[in-house]
């Protein structure tokens, strides 16, 4: 059986034209740890575009093709459980290694990082974590991890936001 390419499209807010992402650039205490951070959420890659912007530079939302033959790289799908808890718990608390070239899954925020923070300091036990977290919709973030990833990415424009 023939392997499929899949193509998706993906953005990078920031305050700057990306045209040759790099995976060193982000810190380590990112939820997925460092990597060259992006998402199919278009609205929510103009809200980063602005907010890091705001100091300094243009908004720029950069716009690219992921390019992936799926047997080609080692991708980790993260859903919205304890395994995904924990594994941000992981890369925002401590210098952590996976050996995986793209891992993708829910974006934590400022509720995530409360519920974590109790759950850290024993006064919340992960499944009352996780019940304060089921309501919340968290859009899918894609971390490439490795250059072997990100040269599936093709850039293909940039838009002032």
């Amino acid at each position: 059986m023939k392997e499929r390419n899949v193509a998706i499209i993906l953005y990078h807010g920031s305050n700057q034209i990306v045209i040759h992402p790099r995976n060193d650039k982000n810190k380590s205490s990112n939820d997925f740890g460092a990597g060259f951070y992006l998402t199919c959420d278009k609205a929510r890659a103009i809200n980063m575009a602005k907010r890091k912007a705001k100091y300094v530079g243009t908004p720029i939302l950069n716009t690219y093709v992921f390019n992936c033959n799926l047997g080609d790289l080692k991708i980790l799908s993260l859903k919205q459980d304890v395994s995904w808890v924990k594994f941000v718990l992981l890369n925002r608390t401590q210098k952590y290694s996976c050996n995986y070239d793209i891992v993708r899954g829910p974006t934590a925020d400022g509720k995530l990082y409360f519920v974590l923070k109790n759950w850290k300091n024993g006064k919340l036990d992960l499944n009352q974590a996780l019940i304060l977290l089921k309501p919340n919709v968290y859009p899918n973030q894609f971390c490439f991890k490795t250059m072997k990833a990100i040269n599936y990415l093709e850039f293909i424009q940039k838009e002032i936001v």
